[in-house]
């Protein structure tokens, strides 16, 4: 074999050689973590135990919580404890984000997976992450959609327009689709106490008693006494009570949480319900309106007999604050604010067919 030949065949294999490592460079998940996130990911993982405080921006509320002396706590909301898990999380799920592959950096086209900031659509999630006390973060992403198999983000960094498809969750505080609202952030269970724990239960002059693992509402004597009221059984407000109030401690988990002002306890259309342990121990609950959301205060009864170990933890984490219902229980909740108001519907009296409602007869003039 002659040496030309030779250094054909040289020539050709670092040719295959060069293309091989251009491909893997380019589609290697290794090669592409070594710049732009992949950089900011190693800095957080090494800064990971300096954080002291974390955010997150959606288009419609913004969170943030800051590491105290006694823990974390969500200082957007007036220093409320915040749930560790969820911090930890957030953090964990940043630092395990892997790149795996470039998607468009044309800001127009930032909205289709989700990207762009501001966003109008309320679909985008800005995160940042500070450390050593520091007014810049160490990292400022915007988070975009969810991607399937294997599960992953959209995302880039704020104030740079490329974007990118990334393998990794961020679990409950990021992750589009998950469980990324205000409860989430926030410390919970705030109550926990079943509806197998209660005896009583009283609310607007009515009593439910809860006897062998059935809640029944007691009827008043005027009620007994009236032929034409309608059977206990078809009472949507009775309904409304055995289905919401007994388990309103009931690993109850905040949608919100604002400091208690003294306008709390005289607001009007106030509901106050009454929530018996034992004959020693009771739970007063007041709970209003403000536009569609049920706000609730809580705080313990006048108690006797031995201090109720549940209840008080409980308690502690009251003072000082009310709790906005979850939205899946309100709907479940308003039929007795309608009650309260007089609006609840009732069922039309029927009328044999062909028969008119006649108004009732003027009062006879006097004569002149």
């Amino acid at each position: 074999m002659n040496g030309s030949k030779v250094l054909r065949i040289l020539i050709a294999v670092v040719f295959v050689v060069v293309i091989v490592a251009v491909l893997l460079r380019m589609a290697g998940p290794n090669s592409v973590d070594q710049t732009g996130i992949g950089d900011s990911m190693v800095n957080l993982s090494e800064l990971a135990p300096k954080i002291n405080a974390v955010e997150m921006e959606t288009g419609s509320q913004s969170i943030r919580a800051e590491r105290g002396s006694n823990g974390w706590v969500v200082t957007s909301r007036d220093g409320f404890p915040a749930k560790p898990e969820t911090i930890q999380e957030v953090v964990r799920g940043l630092i395990s984000l892997k790149k795996s592959q470039r998607m468009t950096a044309k800001p127009d086209r930032h909205g289709e997976l989700a990207v762009a900031w501001p966003d109008e659509k309320k679909e985008s999630r800005r995160i940042r992450v500070f450390a050593d006390g520091s007014a810049d973060p160490i990292i400022d992403l915007i988070v975009g959609r969810a991607v399937q198999a294997p599960a992953g983000v959209y995302l880039r960094k704020n104030g740079e327009n490329q974007s990118w498809r990334c393998i990794g969750t961020l679990g409950a505080g990021g992750d589009i689709g998950s469980a990324s609202s205000m409860s989430s952030w926030l410390f919970g269970p705030i109550a926990d106490i079943s509806a197998d724990e209660l005896q009583e239960v009283d609310f607007d002059g009515l009593k439910m008693t809860h006897k062998e693992g059935q809640w029944s509402v007691e009827t008043p004597a005027l009620f007994m006494q009236d032929t034409n009221a309608p059977p206990p059984d078809a009472n949507p407000k009775h309904d409304a009570m055995k289905g919401t109030l007994p388990y309103l401690l009931s690993g109850f988990q905040p949608e919100d949480v604002r400091r208690e002002k003294p306008e709390d306890l005289s607001h009007p259309n106030q509901l106050s319900v009454i929530l018996r342990i034992d004959a020693d121990h009771t739970v007063d609950a007041r709970l209003w309106k403000e536009g569609d959301a049920i706000w609730i205060r809580l705080a313990p009864g006048q108690c006797t007999g031995e201090p109720n170990e549940k209840l008080t933890k409980a308690a502690a984490q009251w003072s000082g604050w009310v709790f906005k219902m979850p939205s899946w229980r309100a709907g479940y909740l308003n039929p007795l604010f309608e009650a309260a108001t007089g609006t609840l519907e009732t069922p039309a009296t029927s009328l044999p067919e062909g028969s008119v409602v006649s108004p009732p007869s003027a009062a006879p003039s006097s004569a002149k």
